[in-house]
């Protein structure tokens, strides 16, 4: 029998779902079908008894029999469901899967844990004694490859029992091992939960969570908070997992890492939209630039003179010639300082080398004495042997640990020159980033932890979206980081400051939806903050829901929110509800408050203009015009207006003024019109043909503008024969 394994872990997922939801008859008829394909006697009869006292239990409820013991009942009856159809499942796969864990379990299926412990407790021993005489000795090969092991049984192991839980303390608490091979090991267990839910490893991450070293907290706690996330329609089943991780965060004062490292995982969806900027907008803008930089800062004669650390004075000059570039490099600085992931594009590529090869590796945290490192370097020159470069390189927090390894790799495949004068910049920029290293993690409470965590999620983040086999692994960043609608972190963070923080986050980086979602909580709780109900106000703009945020700034305006900015708010939802006698009256309040605020002004035209009160328009435009010289866009409506009134001598000067600053397919059309109604029609066919040929301008998109604008050339006494004939003119004109 063939089995559809994409269709298994779709009818998977859907019980799962309806178990979240609790409907658990069809929960039950669903994996009934893969209990029967799965062909197991132990699945069948546990199916059957779970059935069975399903239906005990519906019928003593009908007949009103009382129970106290009911709900606890029916919590562990639907635990035993999810526990049923994760057997099912995993039995199937285990069987008909080629993935790369369930090679690794069908490999594993009778080795124990606890031999592969004492394995590498033998092996320890070794080095210990080795590193009398050779300091490097835990580079040893054999212990990398029981490592390795060690990760691959972890990541495949579907359950453990509790000997095994307790031999992995030991080796968690045992200070001699190497943390990075610990750490390395949290990496395998995040893959585990990622695929299965496991209890047992969660109660172990709540050990790991007080774990000494920085690097290994901060994986535990983040693995379990990806695991809550995941799992978090079963926490309410397990309310012992829920309950010590509550009791963890409460005595080590946690609340803000937590938060933090939440926001760090909201914080990827930010990548693909960085990487692509980068792609689409500053790439090509640094390599239009280079052969101007290379004439303006001369490039070629650099390499002659010593390398001080005196700017360039042309420097400025030149990015002057380039203020998009400038902008967008400060946009990308700002982004590296909070922490973003702005190298996935530039490091993507350079997971090639057959370091990359082991899952393993991609969770590995840098260090600079590994094998591969010192293997890429021995024929290297001392800069990149500098131990104080490779130790700064370790402890910065702007590279993931991944991304480290393919800097260092890289290096002998780079041209000399490239790589000496890199070298000598790397040296210096490390050195900085040390500096502001040590001072954050002397400002920053847990800065060591959220350094971590930030590097963890982005080696993850590029172990599931870069690796060949990425389609093996259950993508975490796939999935909507929804956390404030989940149980535990409502039971986790109650505070406001935790949800304000979090929702301001959202604001900021315009995830209007969620940020709406978490602000109309806080506003349950407290309805008179202005600010709020603001916010709330200008996210429902933002998803152009123009009444719901109508109904926000008249909420916060009566409340006492007497600003320029939200009576304007309420004149913009009115504009965008078609109410323009409501928006002017607005506009007028917000005038009244500050009467020489030039936007406030040409808004208030800009209603006269769609109320068709054009004189009133120009009163307010000529007044912006006055106020604001500079601005030649006013001059726009200026035109168009003094063209409706007839004053077309007034009209054409400022179409010729604008057209002089640039040209514009609409002004010519609209100068075209002011020059027939003076009756120049020659000239006027010619600002028509110069309007068409316009670039990502047609005929056919002309014809709409103009047929537009024939009620005013009627008006103004354009007889309605002469209008074909004019449009004809204009297409014989454009064949010639």
């Amino acid at each position: 029998m063939m089995i559809n394994l994409r269709e298994l872990k779709t009818k998977h997922n859907a019980i799962c779902k309806k178990l979240a939801s609790k409907r658990i008859k069809d929960s039950l008829d669903m994996i009934e079908e893969l209990v029967k394909d799965a062909h197991d006697g132990d699945l069948i009869d546990t199916h059957y008894n779970l059935e069975f006292t399903y239906k005990n239990m519906l019928r003593y409820t009908v007949e009103g029999i009382t129970d106290p013991e009911r709900q606890k009942i029916y919590n562990h009856l639907v635990k035993d469901v999810y526990s049923l159809a994760d057997r099912a499942y995993s039995k199937l796969m285990l069987k008909y899967s080629n993935d790369f864990i369930y090679e690794l379990r069908r490999n594993n299926a009778t080795t124990q844990l606890s031999s592969l412990l004492e394995e590498f407790t033998q092996l320890w021993s070794n080095v210990e004694l080795q590193k009398i005489v050779n300091s490097e000795a835990e580079n040893d090969q054999e212990i990398l490859h029981i490592s390795l092991r060690l990760f691959q049984y972890l990541w495949s192991s579907p359950e453990l029992k509790e000997s095994d839980i307790e031999k992995l303390r030991q080796f968690f608490s045992n200070e001699t091992y190497p943390w990075h091979i610990k750490s390395q090991l949290v990496g395998g267990i995040n893959l585990a939960l990622l695929n299965s839910f496991i209890p047992e490893y969660m109660d172990l991450l709540m050990d790991l969570a007080n774990h000494k070293n920085d690097v290994i907290s901060s994986r535990a706690i983040t693995t379990i908070i990806i695991a809550f996330a995941k799992y978090d329609a079963r926490l309410p089943l397990n309310p012992q997992l829920h309950s010590r991780f509550s009791m963890l965060v409460e005595e080590k004062k946690w609340n803000t890492l937590i938060q933090s490292i939440i926001i760090q995982l909201i914080r990827t969806r930010e990548t693909e939209r960085i990487s692509q900027k980068l792609h689409d907008e500053i790439l090509p803008e640094v390599v239009k630039m280079q052969p101007k930089l290379k004439d303006k800062l001369d490039l070629e004669n650099m390499l002659s003179e010593n390398l001080t650390d005196d700017k360039n004075p042309e420097w400025e000059d030149f990015f002057k010639d380039s203020p998009n570039l400038i902008s967008k490099m400060e946009e990308l600085t700002q982004w590296q300082m909070e922490g973003a992931d702005v190298f996935l594009s530039t490091f993507k590529h350079l997971k090639h080398f057959s370091f990359f090869n082991s899952f393993a590796n991609w969770l590995l945290p840098f260090y600079p004495t590994h094998p591969e490192i010192k293997k890429a370097l021995d024929a290297e020159s001392d800069v990149f042997k500098s131990s104080s470069l490779l130790d700064n390189l370790s402890d910065s927090r702007f590279l993931c640990n991944s991304d480290k390894y393919s800097l260092m790799l890289s290096i002998p495949h780079m041209p000399s020159m490239q790589k000496d004068l890199m070298g000598q910049m790397f040296s210096a920029e490390i050195e900085q980033m040390a500096e502001i290293n040590k001072d954050e993690k002397a400002l920053k409470a847990h800065q060591g932890k959220l350094i971590a965590s930030n590097q963890f999620i982005q080696d993850l983040y590029r172990l599931v979206k870069v690796h060949p086999q990425r389609h093996q692994l259950e993508d975490i960043f796939a999935q909507r980081m929804d956390f404030h609608n989940k149980w535990f972190f409502k039971t986790l963070l109650t505070d406001n400051a935790s949800l304000r923080e979090l929702a301001e986050y959202y604001f900021k980086k315009e995830y209007y939806d969620e940020a709406n979602d978490i602000f109309t909580t806080i506003y349950e709780k407290d309805k008179t903050a202005v600010d709020i109900i603001q916010k709330i106000g200008f996210g429902y703009q933002k998803l152009n829901q123009f009444d719901k945020a109508l109904n926000k700034y008249l909420q916060a305006d009566l409340i006492g929110a007497e600003s320029v900015w939200n009576k304007k708010k309420i004149a913009l939802c009115y504009r965008h509800l078609k109410n323009q006698e409501k928006a002017l009256q607005y506009y007028k309040e917000a005038e009244n408050i500050d009467p020489e605020n030039l936007p406030t002004q040409a808004s208030i035209g800009n209603c006269y203009l769609e109320l068709e009160q054009y004189e009133e328009a120009l009163k307010y435009y000529f007044k912006v015009e006055y106020l604001d010289p500079g601005n030649h866009k006013v001059g726009r409506a200026i035109g168009w207006c003094s063209f409706v009134l007839g004053k077309f001598d007034q009209a054409e000067k400022y179409y010729n003024k604008l057209l002089v600053a640039e040209t514009n397919k609409h002004d010519l059309i609209n100068l075209g019109h002011t020059l027939w109604c003076k009756k120049l029609r020659k000239e006027a066919l010619a600002s028509y043909q110069k309007s068409i040929k316009q670039p990502k301008h047609s005929f056919q998109e002309f014809l709409e503008t103009f047929q537009e604008d024939i009620p005013h050339l009627l008006n103004h006494g354009i007889e309605k024969q002469d209008i074909p004939l004019m449009l004809d003119q204009i297409r014989y004109s454009l064949e010639d």
